[in-house]
């Protein structure tokens, strides 16, 4: 067994979940899993309900900070809820892109150098993988730790979820209700952070994918010559780039709409608190917390735009003339499959990339600058 293919063993039960999870999918898998998920699940939709009896009592009173972090809690917790609803439709082809990865780690090549090219392009991205994977998670429990300390710590915040069912007036119950609130913080952003994992998983996977074809291109000129079936293998994997990047395309296309929506309002939320108040260190949390939420998303679909555009200059460079009549009609196909434009798109309309992200943080900034320059 390889080295990268017993890496992906001991990584899929990790990405299992996180799909499960992303997919509400309580009736398959492990008992754990599922077990974990029904408490999660429970936690959040619990969390919502806290969190909207609290907006609901707060109404009519004065729009202070406490009201506008509940209410932006709000906002992101339903959203994450919708998005949790649409991909449990969507598990079929959650399933078929996670097999297609697991045979593209199990291919084995009989040539000593596309079997490099291959070794090599899984390595780097579970590297990758893992890199992003312990960043986030540190990052996370940064910004959860100091969020729970200053909602506990510094009046102005307090409680944001309403436990006004039990009325106990005395200090401990108060501390109780410290310590599920920060629980259910805890719960959320485990939730949101495991579901980004799962996609960050699949769409690097889709991008080793088309650095491993885009490398087997380079060598279509040399190994034309030794493999006159090596073009089918191109054409092969060239299909499965095409189908994988579909996929994956049908699987976000709801979600990081609603995902960019996150990223734009919390902008919005972030950048007014900070307007009024720049010296607060969570208000920049807010920030990192919006950038979080669609970021990964938007770098993938940016690569993926960047890594299918060279298809085609790379078959432009080979010696297509020297093919065989029947290659040559071959190599036209690929080529054809090739000038095709594939990204990522929310709702099949906008494009998710970096310059997406760049424009959602320009138009929160600008609005915001202007309301607090008109509020002056």
């Amino acid at each position: 067994m390889t080295r990268h293919l017993q890496e992906f063993i001991n990584t899929k039960s990790v990405i299992d979940f996180s799909i499960a999870l992303s997919t509400l999918d309580v009736f398959s898998g492990p008992l754990k899993n599922r077990l974990k998920i029904t408490f999660l699940t429970i936690s959040n939709v619990s969390f919502l309900y806290l969190l909207f009896s609290h907006i609901k009592k707060s109404i009519g009173a004065q729009f202070d900070v406490n009201f506008m972090w509940t209410f932006l809690m709000w906002i992101l917790l339903n959203n994450y809820l919708v998005i949790m609803i649409l991909n449990a439709f969507k598990r079929k082809k959650f399933h078929r892109l996670m097999q297609n990865i697991q045979e593209m780690f199990e291919d084995q090549e009989d040539d000593e150098d596309l079997e490099g090219i291959l070794a090599n392009n899984l390595q780097f991205f579970l590297k990758t993988f893992f890199s992003i994977d312990r960043w986030e998670k540190r990052l996370g429990f940064l910004l959860v730790s100091t969020r729970c300390l200053i909602f506990r710590f510094n009046h102005d915040y307090g409680l944001i979820a309403d436990f006004s069912l039990i009325s106990w007036n005395n200090v401990l119950w108060r501390e109780i209700q410290f310590m599920l609130q920060h629980s259910l913080f805890a719960c959320i952003s485990y939730t949101v952070l495991t579901m980004n994992l799962g996609i960050t998983f699949m769409g690097l996977a889709v991008i080793a994918e088309i650095n491993i074809l885009n490398d087997y291109m380079k060598l279509l000129n040399e190994k034309i010559k030794t493999d006159q079936k090596f073009l089918r293998k191109i054409i092969k994997k060239h299909c499965s780039v095409i189908e994988n990047v579909n996929l994956l395309n049908e699987i976000i296309s709801e979600s990081s709409f609603l995902q960019l929506f996150a990223n734009c309002v919390v902008f919005l939320f972030g950048f007014s608190f900070l307007m009024k108040n720049p010296s607060t260190f969570i208000n920049y949390s807010i920030v990192v917390t919006g950038t979080m939420l669609s970021l990964h998303i938007c770098i993938l679909g940016h690569f993926i735009k960047l890594k299918t555009d060279q298809l085609s200059d790379i078959l432009y460079l080979t010696n297509w003339y020297e093919l065989s009549l029947k290659d040559q009609k071959m190599f036209l196909i690929v080529l054809g499959m090739a000038q095709r434009e594939y990204g990522l798109k929310a709702v099949g309309m906008y494009d998710v990339n970096l310059y997406t992200f760049v424009q959602i943080f320009k138009v929160a900034f600008s609005y915001c600058a202007v309301l607090y320059s008109l509020s002056q």
